[in-house]
């Protein structure tokens, strides 16, 4: 994008008009104007919640460069009074690695009304690879009043915070009451950690899943085959290339993410 066209999105920016702001913001993202995110930062105080939804991602994506600019300014916005605004602002707090938002989201985690905005809180925690949380997003994977969203959230983001020494603890977990997407997250959590012997019972979940608990499972697999250098899942688990191709044929709405975890563990 050249010069001048960077320059009339800018101005559009300025506008009044919600319709112009948010079409220049898009655009500014698209083409990576990473300059544009203290222009940006103005529109988090926009009258207009969706230009404040619009402006929070954007600057997820563009605010890497002005962090100590752009993570002040989404912090504002963790007491906005839309929800979709508070979870978008603590989302790009984690996208743009701001840590000084850490005990913000903790306390978001614990306390927001709403699930949406907690579960953006247990999936950032993670994300901003602070151990401090640990201890707040296991009260939440133990709240049985809890979103299970949340709790599977946290689940996930204590494994990416923890260490194998808590390998004893979420085995204790895995024996309690908890909703069977809960149970499928520490298992990959306990994998992650060091638990090899755990991949074998997540697929021998997934052999038995109905079709939303099997995409639940598939969706695991996944993350886990993406973080590894070299994944490890299929010497893991003898049983995986069977049960995906049996997944693949029960359930075709899976479309290629069987394959695709095949590819990843060759």
């Amino acid at each position: 994008m050249n010069k001048q066209s960077i320059e009339l999105l800018l101005d559009d920016c300025d506008s009044d008009e919600p319709t112009r702001q948010a079409g220049a913001i898009l655009d500014l993202v698209d083409a990576e104007v990473y300059e544009a995110a203290p222009k940006i930062v103005r529109l988090l105080k926009s009258p207009d919640a969706a230009i404040r939804f619009t402006a929070a991602e954007a600057l997820g994506y563009l605010g890497s460069e002005e962090v100590e600019t752009v993570g002040p300014a989404l912090m504002d916005l963790l007491d906005d009074e839309e929800e979709l605004v508070r979870s978008e602002a603590v989302e790009a707090l984690g996208d743009i690695d701001y840590t000084p938002a850490v005990e913000s989201i903790e306390y978001l985690l614990r306390k927001d009304p709403s699930a949406l905005v907690r579960a953006s809180a247990a999936e950032t925690l993670g994300y901003l690879g602070k151990s401090q949380a640990i201890n707040t997003l296991e009260l939440s994977l133990l709240d049985t009043n809890e979103d299970e969203a949340v709790r599977c959230y946290a689940a996930n983001s204590i494994a990416l915070l923890g260490t194998s020494q808590l390998l004893p603890k979420l085995e204790e977990y895995l024996k309690l009451e908890l909703p069977l997407s809960v149970k499928a997250e520490l298992l990959g959590a306990r994998y992650w950690l060091g638990a090899k012997e755990d991949i074998a019972k997540l697929v021998n979940l997934l052999d038995k899943a109905d079709e939303d608990f099997a995409q639940h499972i598939l969706n695991i697999l996944t993350d886990l085959t993406e973080r590894e250098e070299q994944p490890t899942l299929a010497k893991d688990a003898p049983d995986l290339e069977r049960v995906l191709r049996a997944i693949a044929n029960r359930f075709p709405f899976t479309g290629n993410q069987p394959e695709k975890i095949l590819a990843l563990t060759d």
